[in-house]
């Protein structure tokens, strides 16, 4: 063998002994990695928060906290505090694992006071006992805010609140059963305390709302009265509208008494009945001094009846109507209860000065009446009605229910105002639904307005109004004493988006009996009440955009 032979066995030899020593050492190699390898053995041991603040909301919710940790098992233990209401784990860990994270779901309660507040959360490694710590702060949920009472600064009685019944000869079959109007006047229900009815011109129609007279009156309703036509047998026409004739007042007086008789035959005793709905409209019109004229000279024959007699009940309450009967010495002596609507802008006085004129004409009656009281005995809020797009349904909404006929009730009863007696019960924008495709709840079901109105109803019927001073401005705040003045009462319109948490100063020893609000989400649910270990201060939390109402109890 020569030697260029030798050289090439002995470097073939070589290089397969290096290869072999190269694989036995871990270098690459043709064969599968291993998908799963085994980690590297460790006896580090630690325990941490991946955070070691949390911000939570103010309200009640829940959250996660992220422990991280290794080769360890762990406690979690909250300090003093009373954020924390429950956490689902508070231990875990194991000590064959390492590098392993765990989240853990934190409840954490409403905080109900005025001030923010921290709490602290310990994470102990049971291994080595040394500890981490996280923080966790919560804002104030409430705003504080008080309303003051004066029960010694009386204002108007308020008899109540209601709504018209759904007349036969308009509404068809839209009309409300015995157990609609046992939903919206039972006391234990919605509590309305005044009906209206419509007076038909035929005889023949006025059975038809004996029962639901009944069934409210079944429930101590007050149940009133109004025409709107005088009958075609007496009317004449007058700037082409319908127009009841001099010579026919006293045979149109007896149709009205003739009504207070049949009712009463049927078991209905009417409290009040009014001279003409709208007179300034077209259902039958009426001159301002023919008002007058018929108050003067046959409004006796009505009232000799035990019917209290009310007008004039015109559109807008307009002075050209109701001034007159005012400044007639004998014409007001005929007239029980001065009553009008509120069509043509009442609540909104900043959009110009028509509306704030008319506004503080209203508010001004009361002053005028020696006595007497005005009711505003129809409005309604519906718009948005004509459009097919249910966006523009506004009455549907609760922001808009909430600052109409809510702020309209609360400035109604600021102007002095004894009975506020909303257009139908039952109707997509009313206080019940109805079959109407726009109507925000099923038929009989009660709508945001109707709620509304239970507030006021259900807490100031019957009573009187007295002084009530807010420290918040968006707090819109009525409040009121019963006849005894053993219960006094307040109703809180919030109007912001801020909770608040409302400390009342009834200036008596009171406990809080009963109180309830009502938001977009909720109706008329029981509101949480603060003791503050003063029984002439009880405190009530009041959410944003809600109505609330309060009883107390004078000691």
């Amino acid at each position: 063998m020569n030697k260029k032979s030798c050289f090439f066995i002995l470097k073939s030899i070589l290089f397969l002994a290096f290869t072999s020593l190269f694989v036995a050492c871990g270098g690459d190699s043709e064969s599968e990695p291993n998908p799963n390898p085994e980690p590297p053995v460790t006896t580090d041991s630690y325990v941490r928060f991946t955070q070691q603040t949390l911000q939570v909301s103010a309200g009640q919710g829940a959250t996660y906290i992220t422990v991280e940790w290794s080769a360890a098992e762990w406690t979690l233990t909250p300090g003093n505090g009373d954020i924390i209401e429950e956490l689902a784990m508070t231990s875990g860990g194991d000590k064959t694992k390492t590098k392993q994270k765990t989240r853990v779901r934190m409840i954490h309660r409403a905080n109900l006071s005025t001030e923010s507040r921290s709490q602290t959360l310990t994470l102990t490694n049971n291994e080595t006992n040394e500890t981490a710590t996280m923080t966790i702060t919560q804002a104030a949920g409430y705003k504080a805010a008080s309303v003051t009472l004066n029960a010694a600064e009386k204002y108007q009685p308020v008899v109540g609140f209601g709504g018209m019944l759904n007349p036969v000869i308009w509404c068809g079959s839209n009309l409300l059963s015995t157990g609609d109007i046992n939903k919206l006047y039972s006391p234990n229900q919605l509590g309305y305390n005044i009906l209206r009815l419509m007076i038909y011109p035929n005889p023949n129609d006025w059975a038809a709302d004996v029962p639901a007279a009944k069934a409210a009156a079944a429930h101590g309703a007050i149940i009133f009265a109004c025409p709107w036509d005088c009958t075609d047998a007496l009317a004449d026409q007058l700037e082409g509208k319908k127009h009841l004739k001099h010579e026919n007042y006293a045979a149109y007086a007896q149709h009205l008494v003739d009504y207070i008789e049949y009712m009463r035959s049927q078991g209905v005793e009417i409290y009040a009945i009014s001279v003409q709905n709208e007179p300034d409209m077209e259902f039958t019109f009426w001159k301002p001094n023919e008002v007058v004229t018929f108050l003067k000279e046959h409004g006796q024959t009505i009232r000799n009846t035990g019917v209290k007699l009310m007008a004039p009940e015109a559109c807008g309450t307009q002075p050209d109507y109701t001034d007159p009967v005012l400044k007639d010495a004998d014409a007001f002596a005929q007239t029980d209860i001065i009553a009008g609507h509120l069509y043509q802008g009442f609540i909104d006085v900043n959009s110009g000065s028509y509306v704030k004129n008319r506004h503080d004409y209203i508010c001004g009656l009361y002053n005028k009446l020696n006595g007497k009281t005005w009711w505003m005995t129809e409005h309604l809020f519906n718009d948005g009605e004509k459009s097919n797009n249910q966006a523009d349904w506004q009455f549907q909404r609760w922001d808009y229910c909430l600052n109409h006929l809510g702020k309209e009730i609360h400035m109604s009863m600021e102007g002095y105002c004894s009975a506020y007696i909303y257009w139908y019960l039952k109707r997509f924008y009313g206080l019940m639904g109805d079959d109407d495709n726009r109507s925000p709840v099923a038929k009989g079901e009660i709508a945001k307005n109707g709620y509304i109105m239970s507030h006021y109803a259900r807490f100031a019927n019957n009573t009187t109004r007295i002084a009530a001073e807010a420290t918040q401005d968006n707090l819109l705040t009525t409040a009121y004493i019963n006849a005894d003045g053993t219960e006094l009462t307040v109703v809180m319109l919030n109007m912001q988006n801020q909770a608040l948490n409302v400390t009342l100063n009834p200036g008596y020893d009171v406990e809080v009996t009963e109180a309830i609000y009502t938001t977009e989400q909720v109706d008329m649910q029981a509101a949480t009440t603060v003791d503050n270990d003063n029984a002439a201060q009880p405190g009530v939390l009041v959410e944003p955009w809600s109505i609330t109402s309060v009883r107390m109890a004078l000691k």
